[in-house]
């Protein structure tokens, strides 16, 4: 892939490219549907970089969208990425004239639409222009003039038009990568909440041990909780040259909003300061990543995390020892238990090697994701240092606890038997409350792992 990268092309390159385009949407047109041609409009030499690569698999995932809004059918798709520039070939059974009218919807309205060049064409290979289906012309990047106007006066420096194109691909993915991010922790929060039963647990059927929220109060804290997930990825995306701890510290004050901000929404219930710690930290983890220019992985996701945090838990933890104002501060310093903290700190070993994979295999074995979401919190129950469980109850009790989920989450699933210790555990009030935040985390990490990004 690397020599594609930067190779500038030639008048002789770019009309071999036009033939053999030609030629191939001739092909492919041979057995009768319509045919959606996309490739990038970029000005000037180089038409292949990492930056154009990654618009032009967007656009390619923006045209399967509106395809799939249609109800066409793609009957194949092909992908040629070359130094002259990426071309993607989409025969679908679509109505000529109604998908040239979606594809010129993307390239008006869109973002990353200027950049995109999506033909359509049918029969003999003959192209519907925009005019045909009562568009106006293209735009100038950098005028809003006619683009062709301005292409065939040469209006302009083909390096400016070059970067501007470079400048818009990157704003937009870098948007694209923050909205995906955050999407997946809202859906994280959702699931959590959704799954059911849950032992102790606000869920679909009851309010487990918590008489002061319900499922309703869960769903009116999630929408504030949304500009602190955008947040957390840009301020990650701000601090990529700085240390990890230096990208942690930042995060913090925004937390506090975020938790004000619950409040606010549930009427003084806090519904999710765990959540909101762990998923900020990852999401800024995740922003920090992206700026640097690194790929989605999960392992190394969770690595970060461990060193954004570790050196700040440490010394919170080590302060707790003197004077212990929390819960969890309490549950550490009397029995050396260091909860939440010590999971961020170690990059969520109970998620990483116990809640995700119960996702996966749960998945994996036909089980639905409600029954893969129970599976995964008995195994949180049964592995995580729950400090909300020594708060309501005894260390000894989360012991006893931990036991007691183990014994379910191997097999298949038992719902009655996690409603049975449901029920068991409303009448003693104790509640799992720091496993439902690490439920939240898998969810989170296991959407992103199947989610798209360009």
């Amino acid at each position: 892939m690397d020599e594609l990268y930067g190779r500038p092309v030639g008048v002789a390159d770019m009309l071999r490219s036009r033939d053999e385009r030609a030629a191939r949407q001739r092909a492919l047109l041979s057995s009768g549907g319509a045919l959606i041609c996309l490739t990038m409009n970029v000005a000037g030499p180089v038409k292949a970089t990492p930056l154009i690569r990654r618009g032009f698999l967007e656009g390619v995932r923006l045209v399967r969208g509106q395809l799939r809004a249609m109800g066409a059918r793609v009957r194949s798709e092909e992908i040629l990425e070359r130094h002259t520039g990426f071309e993607g070939y989409l025969l679908t059974d679509a109505d000529a004239r109604a998908a040239k009218l979606r594809m010129c919807a993307v390239e008006d309205t869109e973002p990353l639409g200027r950049m995109l060049d999506i033909d359509v064409l049918h029969g003999s290979a003959e192209k519907l222009s925009r005019q045909d289906v009562g568009k106006p012309p293209r735009r100038c990047l950098l005028c809003e003039g006619d683009a062709l106007c301005c292409a065939r006066a040469r209006a302009h420096p083909v390096d400016a038009l070059f970067w501007e194109a470079e400048r818009r691909i990157g704003e937009h993915l870098a948007v694209r990568f923050t909205e995906v991010c955050a999407q997946a922790a809202s859906r994280a929060l959702g699931y959590e909440v959704s799954v059911t039963p849950k032992p102790g647990l606000v869920d679909r059927a009851n309010s487990g041990a918590h008489a002061d929220m319900d499922f309703f109060t869960f769903l009116d804290a999630m929408p504030a909780l949304e500009p602190y997930f955008r947040a957390c990825v840009g301020m990650g995306m701000e601090m990529r040259d700085r240390a990890p701890e230096d990208a942690f510290r930042a995060l913090r004050p925004r937390g506090m909003l975020a938790e004000a901000a619950v409040l606010e929404a549930t009427g003084g219930v806090n519904t999710h300061k765990g959540a909101v710690f762990s998923l900020g930290i990852l999401l800024g983890a995740l922003g920090w990543r992206y700026g640097r220019g690194l790929p989605h992985d999960t392992g190394a996701l969770l690595e970060l995390a461990s060193d954004m945090t570790g050196a700040e838990m440490a010394r919170e933890l080590e302060s707790a020892r003197q004077s212990a104002s929390t819960a969890g501060e309490r549950a550490f310093r009397a029995h050396g238990l260091e909860g939440a903290r010590g999971e961020a700190a170690r990059g969520f070993p109970s998620v990483r090697e116990a809640a995700l994979p119960a996702i996966r295999e749960s998945l994996a074995r036909g089980e639905d994701i409600n029954a893969a979401g129970v599976r995964a919190l008995l195994r949180l129950i049964a592995r995580a240092e729950d400090t909300n469980l020594v708060a309501r109850g005894s260390e000894k009790r989360r012991m006893r606890a931990a036991l007691e989920a183990a014994a379910l989450a191997e097999g298949p699933i038992d719902l009655d038997g996690v409603a049975a210790l449901d029920r068991a555990f409303i009448a003693e009030n104790l509640s799992p409350g720091g496993s439902a935040d690490l439920l939240a985390v898998a969810f989170f990490l296991y959407f992103l792992e199947n989610a798209e990004f360009a």
